[in-house]
């Protein structure tokens, strides 16, 4: 079985679960996944609601129980993720400092910057953001990220479908 008859055949579950770990903390990159979803996508080999719906999904779990255990243990979920950052001084210190210059609406870019996908759910529950509005801008930018990446896919989709081909 080839490369892209896998994903098209497997495409929902593998998304789910790449997506789903490595917004649970572990190195995964989604982007490159997200993006052969939106060519699968445009070249009619994958469903668009499958193509959002199971990564949206996958993104907002881990999001939600890291944000619970920012609102339970507070300071110390922080401690543990930046042990694991690239750069563990900076990491606490900088994430506080684009809460509070930009709130809630950190949620909605935190998924485009590296290290901040994972800082920010614990985040908001340490600094006491109601649950409601957590889900709300979490959404929001899990399908800003989603719809960003799926689409830059589509729109290079028989580029994509080519470079596939020659893994193969």
């Amino acid at each position: 079985m080839n490369t892209l008859q896998f994903l098209v055949d497997y495409g929902a579950w593998v998304l789910f679960a790449v997506v789903f770990l490595e917004q649970a903390g572990l190195p995964l990159p989604a982007l490159p996944l997200l993006v052969t979803a939106g060519a699968l996508v445009g070249a009619d080999k994958m469903n668009v609601g499958v193509a959002v719906l199971a990564p949206l999904v996958a993104a907002v779990l881990p999001d939600l129980c890291w944000y619970y255990l920012g609102r339970v243990k507070g300071g110390r979920v922080l401690g543990l993720l930046c042990k694991i950052s690239l750069e563990p001084d900076s990491c606490v210190r900088s994430s506080e400092d684009m809460f509070r210059r930009h709130g809630k609406s950190t949620l909605l870019i935190a998924k485009f910057v590296p290290g901040l996908s994972t800082i920010a759910p614990p985040l908001a529950g340490i600094i006491g953001m109601g649950i409601l509005p957590f889900i709300f801008y979490d959404l929001a930018g899990t399908f800003l990220w989603l719809i960003v990446s799926e689409g830059m896919g589509a729109l290079f989709s028989n580029q994509l479908e080519s470079i596939l081909v020659v893994f193969d």
